[in-house]
């Protein structure tokens, strides 16, 4: 009767095993840094524009000062 060697039974199993984890762990970060890339928010909002004539460096005054 044919014996497989057991080194070989495991070489078989846990290399294609250690390969497969490797790839998963890349298309897991390459995923969540792709996901974070689109929902990066790197712009300004707009804000409304005021009446420039109402205030001095955006310091409103209340009233006459005198």
């Amino acid at each position: 009767m044919n014996r497989i060697e057991p080194s070989v039974v495991l070489v078989s199993l846990i290399v294609p095993a250690a390969w497969s984890v490797a790839v998963g762990l890349l298309l897991g970060a390459a995923a969540i840094f792709g996901i974070t890339l689109m929902v990066q928010q790197d712009t300004r909002p707009l804000l409304p524009g005021g009446d420039p004539s109402s205030s001095v460096l955006n310091r409103v005054e209340y009233g006459n000062r005198t």
